[in-house]
C-alpha cells in the first residue's frame, strides 16, 4: 500500500526540465564568436519547439560569470546576441560552475514537492581553469559529484584532452566528457550534440 501511494504521489508531480548553459567568453573565444552565438541560438529554437515544461539558464564567463536568463521558461527566452556575448578576460571556470550550480540549486529547492524535476547542465571552455578566485578544484568536485548523485546530467566540452582530465578530475563522469576541434566546426558540432542530449532527455 505504501508503494502504491508514493509511485502516485510521483505520477502526480509536473515534469519540467531544467536546462544550464555555462558558455565560455574569454579572450580565447574572439574567433569563435559568431559561430558560438548561431549554434546557441539554432539550439534554443530547436528546444522551443520540444514538447514538455523546460527552462533555461545561461551564464557566460570569462574573469566574472554574468547569468543571462535564470530559469526562463524556454519559450520566453530571447535570442543571444552579440552585445550579450562580448568577448575578453580569462577563464574563471570554478567560478562560474560553482555560482551557477549554488543558484540553480536554490531556486530548485522551492519546487521539489510539486515538480518532478531534470537538471541538465551543457558547459563549454576553450581554455583551462585560470582566474577564479572563489572556489578551488575540491570545492567544485564536491559539488559536482553531489549534483550528479542528485541526478543531475552534466556534460562538458572541452578543446583538448589536458581539459577533459581537468573535467574529469573535478568529478564530471567520463561519458559526459567530449574533446571537440578548436574550430567553428566544432563549436557548431558541441552545440548540436548538446542540443541531441538535452531533447532525449526531454522526451524520456
Amino acid at each position: 500500500m505504501r508503494t502504491s501511494f508514493y509511485k502516485e504521489e510521483k505520477e502526480m508531480k509536473k515534469k519540467a526540465t531544467e536546462m544550464v548553459c555555462i558558455l565560455d567568453r574569454s579572450g580565447s573565444m574572439y574567433k569563435k564568436r559568431k559561430d558560438t552565438i548561431g549554434s546557441f541560438n539554432q539550439m534554443l529554437e530547436k528546444q522551443k519547439r520540444e514538447p514538455g515544461e523546460a527552462y533555461i539558464t545561461t551564464a557566460l564567463f570569462s574573469d566574472q560569470c554574468d547569468v543571462l536568463y535564470s530559469h526562463t521558461p524556454i519559450r520566453e527566452t530571447e535570442e543571444l546576441t552579440e552585445q550579450d556575448y562580448y568577448i575578453g578576460g580569462n577563464t574563471a571556470l570554478f567560478d562560474a560552475i560553482g555560482k551557477v550550480f549554488h543558484q540553480t540549486d536554490s531556486l530548485l529547492e522551492g519546487r521539489e514537492g510539486d515538480y518532478e524535476e531534470k537538471v541538465l547542465v551543457f558547459i563549454i571552455t576553450d581554455g583551462m581553469e585560470n582566474a577564479s578566485v572563489q572556489y578551488g578544484r575540491q570545492q567544485i568536485k564536491k559539488l559536482i559529484e553531489e549534483k550528479q548523485k542528485k541526478g543531475w546530467v552534466i556534460l562538458f566540452f572541452g578543446t583538448d584532452m589536458e581539459m577533459i582530465k581537468l573535467a574529469e578530475d573535478t568529478g564530471i563522469r567520463k561519458e559526459n566528457t567530449t574533446c571537440y576541434p578548436d574550430t567553428a566546426e566544432g563549436i557548431r558540432e558541441s552545440f548540436l550534440m548538446a542540443g541531441s542530449c538535452f531533447s532525449s532527455h526531454r522526451r524520456s
